[in-house]
């Protein structure tokens, strides 16, 4: 082999090391701090200029470094109500780390904290005694649980509540649209909150739905340069990757989330927290 080719072979895999040690090394540690101001339909004026701090697919079980890190975001922001959309746990064996993690991130918002299970919350604990048991573990660390269900939170200075609706998973079949909104009046608007961003347009035909707030995808996770919302939208089988999307005239936004799953790398596509601010239109 001659010098040349002993050169090439070097900056090969001196690059090739580069790349993995950004994504197992690096990235799954950084966190981006999205902030997004949003039009709200029907909001009510107390919660005008309000923030909401979404966290999604933190997948304790896994090393998640960002996770932890977004409970010091969460302090630093004095959001007036942080939303989890699913995918906290990633194995049985992780719930006492699931459960330290959500009682931390309760106390330190000194707001109220809802969530909506996700698909490996499911796959993991069926849908018998060991779900129900861990969702009133997680009620009992300081969590709001919807499950299909609907709830009114009110800001930290008061005055009218806003009406929040928590689907269950779609992705494991356990989204039930009919009883998500079978609480609210005719007319009534809610920020919508659920795992999986596919089903968004039957959750915006229920006409109820002024923002809708999902996770599941992690960006991708593993994004490709120029290929990686394409790469992405073709193995999830839906056009909704990342970031903020309108679906029939609603705001759907899908977060990169904290966490990985499969494989514990990132590239390209860090942990994510979104900070909104609603406004009326």
């Amino acid at each position: 082999m001659t010098v040349h080719r002993h050169r090439r072979l070097f900056w090969v895999l001196a690059l090739a090391a580069m790349l993995l040690l950004e994504a197992l090394v690096v990235e799954p540690r950084m966190l981006l701090t999205r902030r997004v101001d949003v039009l709200v339909t029907g909001l009510p004026d107390e919660w005008n200029g309000g923030t909401v701090i979404q966290l999604s697919d933190p997948h304790l079980g896994y090393p998640s470094p960002a996770a932890w890190r977004a409970i010091g975001t969460v302090r630093a922001e004095q959001p007036d109500l942080v939303v989890v959309t699913g995918d906290v746990a990633d194995k049985r064996s992780s719930i006492p780390i699931v459960l330290a993690w959500a009682k931390q991130l309760c106390e330190t918002a000194g707001v109220p904290v809802i969530y909506v299970p996700g698909n490996h919350e499911h796959w993991r604990f069926g849908d018998g005694q060991a779900m129900a048991k861990f969702l009133e573990q997680l009620r009992g660390a300081g969590f709001i649980v919807l499950e299909n269900q609907s709830t009114r939170i009110s800001r930290r200075s008061g005055g009218t509540g806003l009406t929040i609706v928590g689907l269950d998973d779609s992705y494991s079949y356990h989204m039930d649209v009919e009883a998500g909104f079978s609480g609210l009046t005719a007319g009534e608007q809610a920020i919508v909150l659920e795992h999986c961003p596919d089903d968004a347009p039957s959750i915006v035909a229920s006409g109820h739905a002024s923002l809708v707030l999902t996770g599941h995808t992690h960006g991708g996770q593993v994004r490709l340069p120029l290929w990686g919302d394409r790469l992405t939208a073709a193995l999830e089988g839906s056009p909704f990757v990342r970031g903020l999307y309108q679906v029939g005239g609603v705001p759907l936004y899908v977060s990169q989330g904290l966490g990985m799953s499969v494989l514990p790398v990132r590239f390209f596509c860090p942990p994510e927290v979104t900070v909104f601010t609603l406004s009326r239109p």
